[in-house]
């Protein structure tokens, strides 16, 4: 039986901010960055190492979906993380191009009236995805963008992890 794989993103925007002073403003040529400000997790159970570090290996098998969703540190309050580009290395033929999807999804906010009862927003929301389709290992970079408050690109961004697809 097939299965969702959803592997949560998280980049240290502030420290990617201040360790590169002259960091890509544009997405057609961005800066590879250090693994190390870069955490993926995901399920204990789909990891073959890597657990929250910037290469991930994840497992899976044939047919399988994977789900990235990035964030930055502060969860977009200071600065948000936007993916726009999948490029696979080696081992393209493996998986299905990611793309991005959009989705309204309802999320748990505190009430401040009732703390013990949480409230329900809808917001919209967005991952990328993508169907294993052979076996092998399939390293890849996923282009980001850093915006601020104002959604203006302070920064274009790569890095490289992999997925190894067995049966």
């Amino acid at each position: 039986m097939s299965r969702v794989t959803d592997v949560l993103v998280s980049i240290d925007t502030e420290t990617i901010l201040k360790n590169y002073p002259n960091i890509s403003k544009n997405p057609a040529s961005p800066t590879m960055i250090d693994v190390n400000h870069v955490y993926m997790v995901t399920n204990r159970d789909n990891v073959i190492n890597g657990q929250a570090g910037g290469e991930l290996n994840l497992k899976a098998r044939v047919g399988d979906l994977v789900r990235w969703r990035e964030t930055s540190l502060s969860q977009s309050f200071e600065t948000a993380v936007i993916f726009y580009k999948f490029i696979a290395n080696q081992g393209n033929n493996l998986i299905s191009t990611p793309t991005p999807r959009e989705a309204e999804a309802c999320v748990a906010v505190p009430n401040p009236d009732n703390p013990s009862v949480p409230s329900c927003q809808k917001v919209a929301n967005h991952y990328w995805s993508s169907e294993t389709l052979k076996t092998g290992s399939v390293t890849y970079h996923f282009h980001f963008l850093i915006v601020d408050r104002d959604c203006k690109i302070v920064g274009c961004c790569s890095w490289d992890p992999f997925i190894t697809i067995s049966n």
